[in-house]
């Protein structure tokens, strides 16, 4: 009885600490959103209740990093707080070790991990899908504000536009480059200045531009229909660009947008295309070998005795044909290069599936490693833990995340298997976090850092 008492008052303690936590890290998340994107919502005239719509969407992704932050400065505090106040030392005399301590802690966190993998694989997937049909949707509400200097823009179907310099004020643009693809003629229009003007009146993107040229050919296949046209004055106008908001529904999931069965699906897919590709390519290599140990074979036979003689050798100089085997190399080799990209491209993807289906487990994973390394250290500092928790917790994600980041490059290269890209920060904070726990308890009537001798702690470390 007594011991429910100890683990509700503990968790007690802990429920404070993380909604003060999980308060202000979503404070600093929502000013970050707030700076980023309000300026392009008022500058695009979107309205208040799609800002608002667009606010909840993205705190889908936040708080997927939000929730397991917010854990190790709320380890902190509270077992900082019981130092403080001299109640670990009160269990400790009671016979209660650190491991009984944190173990309502570990149980309640790993409840809180469960309920993150649930959210990852069913929640956060249609949340990022919703969020990116509306983002591209208000990306098309004033296409003039998506294209930026010295950046390629599709903002608008069937062109892309790049601009060297552009006014917002004036409509002012120079070094313009826009390449037209819908039509079924490719077409390249190159200028050195001009203006973009929107009419509103008949939803009408306009360029009006000066001095350039348009290459375009209609027949791909037929370089003879490649043509070249000079102006001095040209005006494009571009249909079909309202500035008012319109829903679509894009079927198309990135990795981030799909849950754990879709990735597993797309997986199998893409290993299925790489299997083919190696027996393509094996197929390929085995039939060319085939082909010239025959080609071999003929021509020893052709030059067994009785048989003809070699043609004569050509004067030097003269043209030679290339043999069969030397230009059905270069061809087979040719082959073998293009297969060689499309399976790696194919590898590459199904990596990028792997790292995020581990990421989804790994991610909510961290909050019981935070469990277990924010207590002993809260334990060891004392009444410093109260001051330096927030900080050193964001310092410590902080790491974290670039292991995450790190690792998921790695992987998307293929330089390190997906698996290991995602759990690795874990591995390497658990083993830490073990140890220093192992350590605390076996010191656990020392507790604050002015009783507390490194040296000596080491010595016994190592002993």
């Amino acid at each position: 009885m007594r011991i429910r008492i100890l683990d509700r008052y503990i968790l007690s303690n802990h429920i404070g600490p993380y909604c003060f936590s999980l308060a202000i890290i979503t404070f600093i998340f929502v000013m970050d959103f707030i700076i980023r994107w309000l300026d392009k919502f008022i500058g695009k005239g979107v309205g208040v209740l799609t800002i608002l719509e667009f606010f909840f969407l993205s705190l889908g992704h936040m708080f997927a990093l939000i929730i397991p932050m917010a854990v190790m400065p709320a380890t902190l505090m509270a077992f900082g707080q019981l130092a403080a106040d001299n109640e670990v030392t009160a269990m400790k005399s009671n016979g209660i070790s650190l491991y009984r301590m944190i173990a309502p802690v570990l149980a309640a966190t790993a409840a809180l991990t469960l309920g993150l993998v649930f959210y990852f694989n069913m929640l956060l997937p249609e949340s990022n899908h919703r969020l990116m049909n509306l983002m591209l949707d208000i990306g098309r509400m004033k296409p003039t504000l998506q294209i930026k200097e010295n950046m390629f823009s599709d903002a608008l179907a069937g062109y892309t536009i790049l601009v060297r310099e552009k006014n917002d004020k004036t409509g002012e643009i120079k070094g313009v480059q826009i390449f037209e693809l819908k039509g079924g003629v490719p077409k390249s229009i190159i200028a050195t200045s001009g203006r973009m003007i929107y009419r509103e009146s008949e939803s009408v993107l306009r360029f009006e531009l000066d001095d350039g040229e348009i290459h375009e050919m209609p027949d791909p296949a037929d370089i003879k229909t490649y043509r070249r046209t000079l102006f001095k004055h040209f005006t494009l106008n571009i249909q079909d660009t309202e500035r008012t908001l319109k829903r679509s529904d894009r079927t198309h999931r990135n990795d981030r947008e799909m849950t754990v069965g879709m990735m597993r699906a797309r997986i199998l897919e893409y290993g299925g295309t790489s299997d083919a590709t190696r027996a393509h390519m094996n197929q390929v290599a085995r039939d060319y070998i085939v082909a010239a140990f025959a080609r071999v074979i003929d021509d020893a036979r052709t030059l067994s005795p009785g048989a003809s003689p070699p043609p004569p050798r050509p004067e030097p100089g003269a043209a030679r044909a290339v043999p069969r085997v030397e230009s059905g190399a270069e061809q087979i080799l040719q082959i073998l290069e293009t297969q060689t990209y499309a399976l790696d491209s194919n590898l590459r993807q199904i990596n990028r599936y792997g790292v995020e289906i581990h990421k989804k487990f790994a991610l909510p994973f961290s909050c019981i490693i935070f469990v277990l390394l924010g207590a002993p250290l809260a334990v060891r500092s004392g009444k410093r833990g109260m001051t330096i928790s927030i900080g050193f917790s964001i310092l410590l994600f902080l790491v974290y995340y670039i292991f995450l980041i790190g690792g998921e490059k790695l992987a998307d290269r293929r330089l390190m298997e997906p698996w290991l890209a995602m759990w690795l920060a874990n591995i390497v904070f658990l083993v830490v976090a073990v140890f220093i726990l192992r350590q605390t308890n076996r010191e656990f009537g020392v507790i604050g850092w002015a009783r507390f001798n490194p040296a000596k702690w080491w010595r016994r470390a190592h002993s």
